[in-house]
């Protein structure tokens, strides 16, 4: 009897600090396999992704979901066109993705709930948007096992800011996942999470207690723009190469703020409402 995996390939990109590699799943067995993710599109993807298939005794995958559009998760595929894979992602991620593996122009779509056969085992599709408009995460219900995509990462947190990203969808589709019966997570970048329902709560907190930080900053300096609010907020602690996603995820909670009714926006400065 083939003996169902679900094999992490962490493969390197140039992807955020402090994570140096995007995680793509092999899940199957010898006679059925799907990958979830496909990294960057360098030969070293092919490479790696081969090295695992053959050691782990797995087919060559017939399918491929991406779980979203960014460049160290989707075009990969474009090393991977001679196993001819049908190529799935979410509706809404569609033209984004479509540019992203360009010259690759067909893919498939796959809505939430939806469950997808594969040796055996049945996959359950989520639309978990929040990071992206159309970011998918595949749950595995017998070995509870869920493959989150960049929903969860295993160091710190991920970004959620504008143009795609709304941090509203963001912390329902937290509370989403919490729902599912874990016993691990499979996040984006770094390594398998084996206290998921902790992991879950950590980040939740980090997005809540950033709330909480923009607010006091708010009532404290009066007029602030997004930039000055993530200097006030990371005071110099992270990286330089990701200030840029600080700020726009620090933009994200302002939009939710805006939306409930506790923050106001007049010549690019946020002000809390009294």
């Amino acid at each position: 009897m083939s003996i169902f995996k679900v094999i992490r390939v962490p493969i390197p990109t140039p992807t955020l600090y402090p994570h140096t590699t995007t995680n793509c799943y092999l899940i199957g067995n010898d006679q059925d396999c799907l990958l979830v993710d496909a990294g960057y599109d360098v030969m070293e993807t092919r490479t790696l992704l081969e090295e695992a298939i053959k050691e782990n005794g797995l087919a060559i995958p017939q399918r491929i979901i991406l779980t979203h559009h960014h460049p160290d998760h989707a075009p990969g595929v474009k090393q991977l066109t001679d196993w001819s894979p049908i190529i799935y992602c979410h509706e809404k991620e569609k033209e984004e993705i479509i540019t992203a593996i360009s010259p690759l122009e067909k893919v498939s779509h796959l809505s939430d709930g939806e469950l997808i056969p594969v040796a055996g085992e049945k996959l359950q599709i989520i639309h978990g948007p929040g990071h992206t408009a159309g970011h998918l995460s595949v749950y595995l219900p017998s070995p509870k096992i869920l493959i989150a995509g960049d929903n969860i990462v295993a160091e710190g947190t991920t970004w959620i800011g504008p143009p795609d990203g709304d941090m509203i969808d963001y912390l329902q589709t937290l509370n989403r996942l919490e729902n599912l019966k874990l016993s691990k997570i499979g996040p984006g970048h770094g390594n398998w999470v084996f206290r998921p329902y902790e992991h879950i709560e950590f980040v939740r907190n980090r997005r809540l207690h950033r709330e909480e930080q923009i607010k006091s900053l708010l009532q404290e300096h009066k007029h602030l723009t997004s930039a000055q609010l993530t200097e006030f907020i990371y005071n110099d602690s992270i990286h330089p190469s990701i200030f840029q996603v600080a700020k726009r995820t620090t933009e994200a909670h302002l939009i939710k703020l805006m939306k409930e009714g506790a923050v106001t926006l007049e010549d690019s400065a946020y002000s809390i409402v009294s």
